[in-house]
C-alpha cells in the first residue's frame, strides 16, 4: 500500500493553522499565523516564554516521511535566546537562526507509526536579556512541510 498523508490537526486552535495537501497525498503543508513565543522588554520574569503545539498527521499506510520546519528568530541583547525544538514520532528537530532575524529551516525523517499517525510536538522558547532594559527575543514557526520519503514511494510502486 502506498503511504498517503490524509489530514493534520493541532490541539491548540488559536495557532491560525491552514493546511493543504497534494491530490495524491504525498505532500502536506501546514502554515501558521500565530505559532510564536515572545519575550518583550516589559517581561520581568526570569522564566523563558514558552509556546507548545501538539499535532497529529493521520496517514494511510506505513513508511517514512520527511518533516521540514521553517521559521525565524530575533534576539536583541547578548544573553537572550530563541529556539524551536520539536519531535516527529520521537525524532528530534532543533532550530535556531544562525543569524537572529533571518529564517531557519530544519528537517528530520521519521517513521509513521503502526497506528497510521505521525505525532508532532513543538516547543518554542524565547528569553530576552534581563540585564538589558530594551532587549527582546522571539521565535516563530511559519510552516511545516511533510512529504512521503521517496524510498517509501518506490518500495510500494508509486
Amino acid at each position: 500500500m502506498v503511504l498517503q498523508l490524509l489530514s493534520v490537526s493541532f490541539e491548540d486552535t488559536s495557532l491560525g493553522m491552514n493546511g493543504t495537501r497534494t491530490e495524491d497525498g504525498h505532500m502536506l503543508s501546514v502554515m501558521f499565523d500565530h505559532l510564536a513565543s515572545e519575550s518583550q522588554a516589559d517581561d520581568t520574569d526570569a522564566v523563558a516564554q514558552v509556546r507548545r503545539a501538539e499535532g497529529v498527521v493521520r496517514c494511510n499506510g506505513s513508511g517514512w516521511v520527511s518533516v521540514q520546519l521553517r521559521g525565524a528568530t530575533a534576539v536583541v541583547g547578548d544573553h537572550g535566546y530563541a529556539y524551536a525544538v520539536g519531535w516527529a514520532n520521537g525524532r528530534r528537530l532543533r532550530a535556531a537562526g544562525d543569524v537572529p532575524g533571518e529564517p531557519f529551516a530544519t528537517a528530520v525523517t521519521a517513521p509513521v507509526g503502526a497506528d497510521g499517525a505521525l505525532r508532532l510536538s513543538l516547543l518554542l522558547l524565547a528569553q530576552r536579556d534581563l540585564a538589558v532594559a530594551a532587549s527582546a527575543a522571539a521565535c516563530w514557526v511559519d510552516s511545516i512541510d511533510i512529504a512521503v520519503a521517496p524510498g517509501t514511494r518506490a518500495r510500494h510502486g508509486a
